[in-house]
């Protein structure tokens, strides 16, 4: 029996320091994590911007105007209206409010010609926008013209 020796159990195993392989696979974790999270904060920031805002009416603007075929003069007019509306709040929001807020007509045309960083033609394309609220209420622009300046605006969104 003296030859007998008594069962011992295995000595507790450290959890640290972590062999190297580990090391990498929490780093890319932590790279990840932190990545995942810059990106919630940049969507969220960017959803709470007055870009995000305005590319949504932009968006809404151009769906009413491709749903139907044919759009009653009244609802066409209020297209334009709300469209000429939310070019002058792009307008004073990306520049100061005293440089574009007091103007109409062709200075308005031509304030936008000289600050779109696209060079749209605004004078000759967007004369709709100044004359909208004068317009018989028989005469029809063509949709083309609207869609070129949504897709405008959403550019000048886009550059912001």
């Amino acid at each position: 029996m003296e030859e007998l020796r008594d069962i011992q159990g295995l000595d507790n195993i450290s959890m640290l320091p972590l062999a190297p392989g580990w090391w990498v696979v929490l780093g890319f974790m932590l790279l990840l994590l932190a990545g995942g999270l810059f990106y919630v904060y940049k969507r969220y920031r960017y959803k709470k911007s007055w870009q995000f805002q305005s590319y949504n009416v932009l968006n809404s603007i151009q769906i009413k105007l491709s749903r139907e075929a044919s759009l009653p003069t009244k609802e066409f007019k209020h297209l334009v209206h709300e469209l000429a509306i939310e070019i002058r709040r792009i307008a004073m929001q990306k520049y100061a409010r005293e440089s574009c807020a007091g103007l109409f007509g062709g200075q308005w045309l031509a304030w936008l010609q000289k600050y779109d960083p696209q060079q749209f033609d605004w004078p000759n394309n967007g004369q709709v926008l100044v004359d909208y609220q004068y317009m018989p209420d028989v005469e029809i622009v063509d949709k083309s013209k609207i869609q070129s300046l949504i897709d405008a605006a959403k550019r000048w969104v886009n550059k912001c």
